[in-house]
C-alpha cells in the first residue's frame, strides 16, 4: 500500500517538479531583470548618478572657461558681468566637489596628484568665499593664479579620464555577466516551459488511453454481462430439455409399469438415457469451460492415431445427419500419429461439426476434410452449406456465452460454449482458428496445428478426395 502510494505521489511530482521548477525560474528570471534595469536606470538618472560623475572633457572645459572669465572680468570688460562669473565658478566648484568624493579622490591620490589635488582644492575655497559673497569681487590676480594651475588640472583631468575608462570597463563587464546570466536564464526558463508542456502533454494522451481502455473494459463487461444473461437464460433452458424428459419418461415407465409393453419401455430408457448423456455432456462442457476461464484447464499429451481419432469423432453424427439427409464427406490426406490431447482434440472436432449439422438444412452436406497446408500446418477443415453467420457477429462469436443472431431467433439448441472452447483448446495446442462466413451461403471453419504436433505421417492414404473446399484453403 505504501509502495503504491509513493508510485502515486511520484507521478504527481513528475507533473509538479517541473511546474515548480518552471515558476523559480521564470521569477528568476524576472527579478534578475528588474535589479538589472533598476540598477543602471540609476546609473543614468540625471537626478542622482550624473551628478556624481566628471569627465575630463567637462573639468577641463569649465577650467577654460572660468579663467577666461576672470580674465575679462578682472578687464572690466562689460560683456562679462559679475553674476556671469558666479555662474561659472560656481559650475567649476561643483565639480571640484565631485572630485573630492568617491573614487575619483582615491583615483587622483593613487597617481600621486596629492599636491595638485591641494591646490585645487585651495582654487575651491576661494571660489566657495567669492561665490557665497563675503569678498566684493575676485581675490588680486586669481586669473592668473588658475592660469599656473592649469598643468595641475590636466594631470588631474587624465587621472579621472583613466577613472572613467575604468569604471566604463567594470559596468561593461558587469552589464555583459548579467546579460548572459539573464539569457542563461532565459534558455533555461524556455526549456523548462518545454519540458512541462511535454510532460502535460504525455500525461493527458495517457489520461485519454487510459479513459479509452476504461471504454473499451465498460463495453466488454456489457458485452460479457448481456452474454452471460443469455447464457443463464440458455441454460436454464438447455438443462430443463433432457431433465423433462429423464423425469417425464422415468414416471411415465413407473405409473404405467403394468401396463407399459416392453418394446415401449426400452424405448423410453433409451430416450432417459440419450437424454443423461445430452445433460452430461452440457455438465462437462460447463466445467471445463468454467476451468478455462479460471486457467486450470490442463492439457495431457501423448501420441494418438489421428486417422482413427477423426473417424471417432464423425461416427457419432451419421445416424442424426441420415435422419436428416444431410450428406457428410470426409477426406483424409494421410494417416499421421499426432503428439496432442485425445480429448481436446477430439472435443475440438465434434464442437465444430456439431454447429456444421446444427445449421445446415435438410438435404444438404457438410464437408470435413485434413491436409497439411503451406508446409507448416496440419489443418482440419469442417466445411457447411448452411444459414451461416452475420457479419455484425463475427467478431462476438468467439466470446463465451455469445451466439449469432440467427440462432438466437431460431429454436436451435445452443449455451454459446462451443467456439469459445474450440479456440481455448487451439490455444492450448498452439494452434488457432479461421473462420468463413456468409449469410445465406455457409460457413468454414478451420482448425490449424502447427506440423510439429506430426509425429509419423504416410502419404497415400486417402478416405475420401471428392471435397471441393480442401484446395480452396
Amino acid at each position: 500500500m505504501a509502495f503504491k502510494r509513493s508510485l502515486h505521489d511520484w507521478r504527481k511530482a513528475t507533473l509538479a517538479i517541473p511546474l515548480t521548477v518552471t515558476i523559480l525560474l521564470a521569477l528568476a528570471v524576472g527579478g534578475f531583470a528588474i535589479h538589472h534595469v533598476y540598477t543602471y536606470r540609476l546609473l543614468g538618472d540625471d537626478n542622482t548618478q550624473h551628478h556624481r560623475s566628471v569627465t575630463a572633457f567637462q573639468l577641463t572645459n569649465l577650467f577654460d572657461r572660468m579663467v577666461q572669465a576672470s580674465y575679462r572680468f578682472e578687464l572690466k570688460d562689460e560683456s562679462m558681468p559679475e553674476s556671469q562669473v558666479t555662474w561659472r565658478a560656481q559650475e567649476l566648484n561643483i565639480h571640484i566637489e565631485k572630485l573630492r568624493m568617491g573614487t575619483y579622490k582615491d583615483a587622483i591620490l593613487g597617481s600621486e596628484l596629492g599636491r595638485e589635488f591641494s591646490d585645487l582644492k585651495h582654487v575651491s575655497s576661494q571660489i566657495d568665499v567669492f561665490v557665497s559673497g563675503a569678498t566684493q569681487g575676485l581675490p588680486v590676480g586669481f586669473a592668473q593664479s588658475l592660469e599656473d594651475l592649469r598643468p595641475a588640472v590636466e594631470r588631474i583631468a587624465r587621472a579621472v579620464h583613466d577613472e572613467n575608462d575604468r569604471l566604463s570597463l567594470e559596468m561593461r563587464s558587469t552589464l555583459e555577466r548579467d546579460s548572459l546570466s539573464i539569457f542563461i536564464l532565459s534558455m533555461l526558463f524556455i526549456l523548462s516551459v518545454g519540458f512541462l508542456i511535454s510532460v502535460e502533454w504525455h500525461r493527458r494522451l495517457n489520461l485519454l488511453a487510459k479513459t479509452r481502455a476504461l471504454e473499451l473494459s465498460e463495453s466488454k463487461l456489457r458485452d460479457l454481462s448481456f452474454y452471460r444473461q443469455q447464457f443463464l437464460a440458455n441454460m436454464s433452458h438447455e438443462f430443463r430439455t433432457p431433465l423433462n424428459a429423464i423425469q417425464g419418461f422415468s414416471e411415465a415407465i413407473i405409473y404405467q409399469k403394468d401396463t407399459i409393453k416392453p418394446e415401449k419401455v426400452m424405448e423410453y430408457v433409451d430416450i432417459v438415457a440419450r437424454s443423461a448423456k445430452d445433460l452430461a455432456k452440457l455438465t462437462e462442457d460447463v466445467l471445463d469451460m468454467s476451468k478455462i476461464d479460471a486457467g486450470k484447464f490442463d492439457i495431457t499429451c501423448e501420441e494418438v492415431d489421428f486417422t482413427k481419432l477423426f473417424n471417432d469423432s464423425i461416427i457419432q453424427f451419421q445416424s442424426v445427419a441420415a435422419q436428416r439427409d444431410i450428406a457428410i464427406k470426409q477426406s483424409v490426406e494421410s494417416d499421421w500419429t499426432v503428439f496432442c490431447d485425445r480429448l481436446a482434440i477430439k472435443r475440438c472436432i465434434t464442437n465444430v461439426l456439431s454447429n456444421a449439422l446444427k445449421f445446415s438444412d435438410k438435404g444438404g452436406a457438410i464437408y470435413i476434410d485434413a491436409y497439411i497446408r503451406d508446409g507448416n500446418l496440419m489443418v482440419v477443415e469442417v466445411r457447411d452449406v448452411g444459414c451461416g453467420i452475420p457479419e455484425r457477429d463475427l467478431q462476438s462469436i468467439w466470446m463465451v456465452y455469445a451466439r449469432s443472431s440467427l440462432t438466437r431467433k431460431s429454436d436451435r439448441e445452443g449455451a454459446g460454449l462451443g467456439l469459445a472452447m474450440v479456440k481455448a483448446l487451439m490455444d492450448a495446442h498452439n494452434g488457432f482458428v479461421e473462420l468463413q462466413s456468409r449469410e445465406g451461403v455457409g460457413t468454414s471453419v478451420r482448425l490449424c496445428f502447427p506440423l510439429s504436433i506430426v509425429v509419423k505421417s504416410s502419404l497415400g492414404k486417402t478416405v475420401d478426395a471428392t471435397s471441393p473446399y480442401r484446395k480452396a484453403g
